[in-house]
C-alpha cells in the first residue's frame, strides 16, 4: 500500500500505510512514528496560545497573556464564556452536513444518506428529546447562576468601601438623638415592625426602648454580628430577597432609612413596589431619608461615602402613591439636640439682605424627612 507521502498528485491519500489486517498496536505505533516525522519536518509543532495566535493573526493583533494565569481569571467571565457554549450546543438535531468524498459515485453516496437521515430522525428525535430537556435546563441553570452572580457583585460593589468599613471602621456614622425613637412611636405596640438593612441595629434599639417588638434583616455579616451582640433580633438575609419571599399582605410595618440613597433606581422602584405587595391592609410603611433642601442634611449625608444619591421628599412619596399605597404623608424632622454648649450652628446669625430668608430657611430648616405610607 503507498503511504501518504508517496501518493502521486489527484489519487487519494492514504492517512496509514498499514495492511489490512493490522491490529490495534500497530495502527498507534504507526500514529506515533508518523507524529514524529512530522516533528522533525516542522509540520507539528509545540507552541504556546500567544504563539499560535501571531501565527493566525499577525503581531501586532495579539494580546499577551500572563502564563502565570489561566485565561479566565474571573469566575462570572468564564461563567458567562461557557453559557454561549452551552447555548450553541444544547439543541441536539439530526440535521448535520452531508458529504463524501470526491468521486464518481459522490453523488449517489450523498443521496442514500440522505434517505437513511430521512427514515431515521422519527426514531432520532424520539432518543434525542431527554437529552434536549436537560440541556434547556441546564442553559437555564447556567443563565440563573451568571444574573444570581452579577446581582450579588453589582450590590457588594462600593469600590471597597461599605456600609461597616463607613461607619464602624471610619467612624463616619452619625445618627441624632431622638429621631429613630420619634419614628419608632408612628407604629402600633401590639404589632411587629420589620427594619429592612437595619445595619448597627439603632432602630432595633430605639424600639425597645419605645415599647415596639422590631426584627432587623440585614445581610452584611458583620453588621449582624453588632446586632446579636447586642441581644437585638436580627435575620441575616439580604433584604430584597427577604421582601421577596414573603406571602402578599404579609407585613404589618416596615422601617427603612436612607432608602434610595445608596443604590440605583431600578432597586427604588424595584423596593416601593414589593411594599405595595407585601404590607398587609392598613400596614404601614416609615422611610427616614436625609433632607436634600438643607445644607446641614446634605453635608451630612455626603461625609458618609458609600451615599450616592439623596432623594427628594416629593418624589419618594410621588413613588409610594403611583405604587399603589393609598396615602403618603411627608413630615420635615430633625433630632439635633446642639453641641456641648447647647449652641446648634444652624441658629447663628444671618446678614439681612436679599435671599436671606430661602438663605436661612435652607440652613435652619430640618435635616431629615419622615415619610408615612398606609396600605
Amino acid at each position: 500500500m503507498m503511504s501518504a507521502e508517496e501518493s502521486r498528485p489527484g489519487e487519494p491519500r492514504d492517512i496509514l500505510s498499514l495492511p489490512d489486517d493490522a491490529g490495534l498496536h500497530a495502527v498507534m505505533a504507526e500514529i506515533e512514528a508518523r507524529v514524529a516525522r512530522r516533528r522533525e519536518e516542522g509540520i507539528y509543532r509545540d507552541l504556546e496560545i500567544q504563539d499560535l495566535e501571531r501565527d493566525r493573526l499577525g503581531e501586532a493583533k495579539v494580546i499577551d497573556l500572563d502564563p502565570v494565569h489561566d485565561l479566565f481569571t474571573d469566575p462570572l467571565q468564564e461563567l458567562s464564556f461557557m453559557l454561549q457554549f452551552a447555548r450553541q450546543f444544547s439543541d441536539i438535531n439530526t440535521y448535520y452536513p452531508i458529504g463524501a468524498r470526491p468521486g464518481p459515485l459522490k453523488p449517489f453516496i450523498i443521496l442514500v444518506k440522505r434517505i437513511i437521515r430521512r427514515f431515521m430522525t422519527p426514531y432520532m428525535e424520539v432518543v434525542f428529546a431527554k437529552q434536549r430537556a436537560f440541556n434547556e435546563k441546564l442553559v437555564r441553570s447556567l443563565e440563573a447562576m451568571v444574573e444570581i452572580l452579577r446581582v450579588e457583585r453589582e450590590r457588594d460593589y462600593r469600590g471597597g468601601v461599605d456600609r461597616y468599613t463607613a461607619w464602624v471602621e471610619m467612624g463616619l456614622r452619625r445618627q441624632e438623638a431622638g429621631l429613630l425613637e420619634e419614628a419608632a412611636r408612628r407604629f402600633e405596640p401590639e404589632r411587629q415592625v420589620v427594619n429592612l438593612y437595619a445595619g448597627t441595629g439603632d432602630f432595633l434599639e430605639a424600639c425597645a426602648r419605645e415599647g415596639r417588638k422590631a426584627l432587623g434583616v440585614e445581610d452584611d455579616s458583620r453588621l449582624v454580628s453588632m446586632c446579636q451582640e447586642k441581644f437585638l433580633k436580627v435575620q441575616h438575609v439580604h433584604p430584597l430577597d427577604f421582601l421577596k419571599s414573603c406571602p402578599v399582605e404579609s407585613l404589618p410595618g416596615v422601617f427603612m432609612q436612607d432608602l434610595g440613597e445608596r443604590d440605583d433606581t431600578r432597586e427604588l422602584l424595584w423596593t416601593v413596589n414589593a411594599l405595595a405587595d407585601k404590607v398587609e391592609k392598613d400596614g404601614k410603611v416609615a422611610v427616614l431619608n436625609h433632607h436634600p433642601a438643607s445644607f446641614r442634611g446634605v453635608e451630612e449625608a455626603f461625609r458618609d461615602p458609600t451615599v450616592l444619591r439623596l432623594v427628594h421628599p416629593d418624589t419618594m412619596r410621588a413613588l409610594f402613591l403611583e405604587a399603589g399605597f393609598r396615602e403618603a404623608v411627608v413630615e420635615a424632622v430633625d433630632g439635633r439636640q446642639g453641641g456641648e454648649d447647647g449652641t446648634r450652628p444652624e441658629d447663628a446669625e444671618i446678614p439681612a439682605g436679599e435671599g436671606a430668608a430661602a438663605l436661612a430657611e435652607a440652613l435652619r430648616g430640618p435635616r431629615y424627612f419622615l415619610l408615612e405610607a398606609r396600605r
